[in-house]
């Protein structure tokens, strides 16, 4: 009897396939919260859940099954909606040219959401800021130019893909000069109230921006 009793727990004691199986699948929950790409990371839950789901129906536990496919049909939408974001827009051929000069590197979906934060405007004359005055939007011309009064005195002169406001936006301070049109010019703007939301709750497209804003600035400051 003790024979038969020690092959009885071996036997019960032996790991058969379908628990390698389990096994597998809890290993690949256990490493999911080290992978930091969102992607990836739905594409090994939903095939957890798919192993599961086997795993449910090879012992005859339907409600495993049911539970883990609604779990893999959950992330199978999460992936498809990510794939749908991640998949390249095409942008208008002005705006391609704006992104290319200054934000390389941003995403075309990325920068018409930034780009949809503003206005455009045709404008023939007018002052984009005033000396010693608030400012509460950002001014970028697309074409045409303006120029830069300080004292009086004409300091420099603005052309496309530059920005105006830049200072004030940076340091929450008055103009420190005058941007008169020079020329009639299409001006993009933005508020300042809508970059401080969109730095709040996108900071990944509102860095670009400060990029930019830098290299303009570090840019005027040469001349």
């Amino acid at each position: 009897p003790s024979v038969a009793l020690r092959k009885s727990s071996r036997k019960a004691a032996t790991v058969q396939p379908i628990d390698w199986f389990l096994n597998l699948t809890y290993v690949a929950y256990v490493v999911a919260p080290a992978i930091k790409n969102e992607l990836w990371l739905r594409v090994l839950l939903m095939i957890n859940a798919l192993g599961f789901a086997t795993w449910g129906l090879l012992i005859g536990n339907l409600s495993v099954v049911f539970w883990n496919v609604v779990f893999a049909g959950i992330s199978a939408y999460g992936i498809v909606r990510l794939l749908r974001e991640r998949r390249e827009v095409p942008l208008p051929e002005g705006l391609a040219a704006i992104r290319d000069h200054l934000f390389k590197g941003v995403s075309n979906r990325n920068f018409l959401l930034f780009w949809s934060l503003g206005e455009s405007a045709d404008m023939a004359d007018g002052k984009l800021t005033t000396h010693g005055e608030p400012v509460d939007r950002l001014h970028l011309l697309i074409d045409g130019g303006a120029r830069v009064i300080a004292d009086g005195v004409e300091v420099a002169e603005l052309g496309p893909h530059q920005f105006v406001g830049e200072m004030a936006f940076v340091s929450g301070e008055c103009a420190s000069a005058t941007v008169a049109i020079d020329r009639p010019c299409t001006v993009h703007s933005w508020a300042f109230s809508d970059l401080e939301t969109l730095h709040t709750l996108e900071p990944q497209l509102s860095l670009p921006l400060l990029s930019s804003i830098n290299r303009d600035l570090a840019n005027k400051l040469k001349v």
